[in-house]
């Protein structure tokens, strides 16, 4: 038996074997040999872009504001008015457009639905480099923006309740928020799990109870909050917009955001992602944790109570 021998190689057979190693590549990376199943997106890097869509959207809503053309879109169901403005429609586009340039098969779910055009730019990029990317499919993934919260004190020139808005939704669970107040010229922004743009929290310690409520949807939320803490020394705050509302909260300027008619999640997607971050929480009047998945489900009728603290104590109060 000659064990020295020359191995010969057959080309045609190496060839082959390489073509079945690659046909066998593709199947592992691939379902049914067609539908790509490795399709991630850098979370990292879409929290970059989440805060240059809000900011963007930001400039249109501060460019625009005297030159308005204001719609409505019919009345709540508290009666108030549901305005819209060319200043909502413009910042939807170019928040979309930032998103999608970036990230094209992202779902991304808006307050508005116009057609957009192309000749939308994006200017600035934060890109986060002290952060670890994380990779999630992108099946996974839900993007909300609210390209104006508080229109209705936008048009009555309110500006310091105005934000703009984008939150990042994982499996149904807000990860990253993004709250823009464009008139302030200040982003607050949080990753779950990660990092956020806030210094030290420093919850409230005061014997009074503050809460702060909508001015425009009040509900019967007043005389809850009178009757289920009657024992105690209550201030109730009346302020526009969601996202003014959590960051309210996030400051300490109140203990609780309270909510008790419908509402509609792409306002508060981007502060309830915040809230967990932080250690608060934000769920509906009976303690429910509220689900970002569903694109077509886009209301949360049940209320809301948003904490940085004893948010259990808040809900046993109010059921």
């Amino acid at each position: 038996m000659n064990l020295g021998g020359t191995v010969h190689v057959n080309k045609k057979g190496f060839f082959v074997l390489l073509f079945c190693t690659i046909i066998l590549f593709i199947y592992l990376y691939s379902h049914n040999g067609t539908e790509k199943v490795i399709n991630r997106i850098n979370l990292r890097k879409l929290l970059a872009v989440a805060v240059q869509a809000a900011e963007n959207g930001g400039r249109e809503v501060v460019e625009i504001r005297n030159n308005l053309k204001i719609e409505s879109k019919g009345k709540t169901k508290e009666g108030a008015n549901d305005s819209v403005t060319t200043a909502d429609y413009k910042s939807h586009c170019v928040m979309l457009h930032n998103l999608k340039a970036n990230f094209p098969t992202v779902q991304v779910i808006s307050e508005e639905s116009i057609e957009c055009g192309d000749d939308y730019s994006s200017t600035g990029t934060m890109e986060f480099d002290g952060l670890i990317d994380e990779w999630v499919h992108e099946d996974n993934i839900r993007v909300w923006i609210d390209p104006l919260d508080a229109t209705q004190e936008y048009t009555e020139k309110l500006y310091e309740y105005v934000t703009t808005m984008v939150c990042v939704a994982i499996n149904g669970a807000p990860v990253i928020g993004v709250i823009h107040k464009p008139f302030l010229r200040t982003t607050s922004w949080a990753w779950v799990g990660k990092s956020n743009s806030f210094d030290a929290i420093k919850p409230r310690e005061d014997n009074v109870l503050k809460f702060i409520v909508s001015r425009s949807h009040t509900g019967k939320v007043k005389e809850a909050i009178n009757e289920a803490f009657k024992e105690k020394e209550v201030e109730i705050i009346s302020a526009g917009g969601a996202g003014y509302k959590v960051l309210e909260v996030v400051n300490g300027k109140a203990d609780a955001y309270l909510h008790v008619t419908a509402i509609k999640k792409w306002d508060i997607c981007a502060g309830n992602a915040i809230l967990n971050a932080l250690g608060g929480r934000m769920t509906t009047k009976q303690n429910t944790v509220i689900n970002y998945s569903d694109s077509d489900d886009v209301v949360n009728e049940n209320g809301l109570i948003a904490t940085l603290k004893n948010h259990q104590y808040y809900v046993d109060k109010l059921k």
